[in-house]
């Protein structure tokens, strides 16, 4: 069985938009969980969640092919670039060319689902952006890295709820264990913070909503007085290598 090391590190998350900057955060002991303000939050029971701040995609793409993205994507591609960058493999076309791509997607462009419904019903059904579709679909994300990257391998998309992004990884070892890849990026991007994937997760009660006063308390896994997972987003994207 050969062997796979980890050769680059990328994250776009609540707690920074990198690697440095997030473990920087955690090492501090920081929260990424704050009050919501990316929407009107007054119809809802939830008020909180975990959202990235200040993310600036044109660091990371070119600015048009970012308008065309779902956030989800946006924050994948920059994970990503981040990640290459780290592993030093930006320009190198031909172990690029080469690579794979396994990347978890639990739910996708919900905000693309929200937004668009809203304008076609106040249209009289009759606007619907033509990129809807291609935005709100989760394999999105990998094919937008295959793209910018020059990645011509497997592009593989797992969704299975909230252990897609592991199971990605998992999927990537195997591909090089095997002996079928030498390189696979392999990771997971999210951003569900919006009113109807909101409050969709909290008609199943499975979201916290008790910590208004101080949501940075909110996020407690096993704890006696736990109430419900608080939603994230971002995206974190590893370099596999066989070595």
């Amino acid at each position: 069985m050969r062997r796979v090391v980890i050769t680059g590190l990328g994250a776009v998350t609540p707690l920074g938009n990198s690697v440095e900057e997030t473990w920087a955060a955690i090492k501090a002991g920081k929260s990424g969980i704050a009050l919501i303000d990316r929407y009107d939050t007054t119809p809802s029971n939830i008020k909180y969640a975990g959202q990235v701040k200040n993310f600036e995609p044109e660091k990371y793409m070119d600015a048009q092919a970012a308008r065309k993205m779902a956030l989800f994507t946006r924050y994948a591609v920059a994970a990503a670039k981040m990640a290459l960058d780290d592993a030093g493999l930006i320009g190198n076309a031909d172990v690029l060319a080469k690579a794979g791509i396994y990347l978890g997607v639990g739910i996708g462009g919900f905000e693309v689902i929200e937004n668009n419904c809203i304008k076609w019903y106040e249209s009289g059904k009759k606007r619907v952006n033509p990129m809807t579709i291609p935005q709100l679909i989760p394999n999105e994300a990998s094919g937008n890295i295959e793209i910018a990257f020059g990645i011509h391998g497997p592009c593989n998309t797992i969704a299975t709820a909230c252990s897609s992004g592991t199971d990605a990884l998992g999927d990537a070892l195997d591909l090089i264990r095997s002996g079928r890849r030498d390189v696979c990026l392999a990771g997971g991007a999210e951003s569900a913070i919006n009113g109807f994937t909101i409050d969709s997760f909290a008609a199943l009660q499975a979201l916290s909503r008790a910590r208004v006063d101080d949501p940075t308390k909110a996020c407690r896994p096993f704890d006696k007085d736990r109430d419900g997972f608080v939603m994230s987003e971002g995206s974190g994207v590893l370099v596999l290598e066989e070595y």
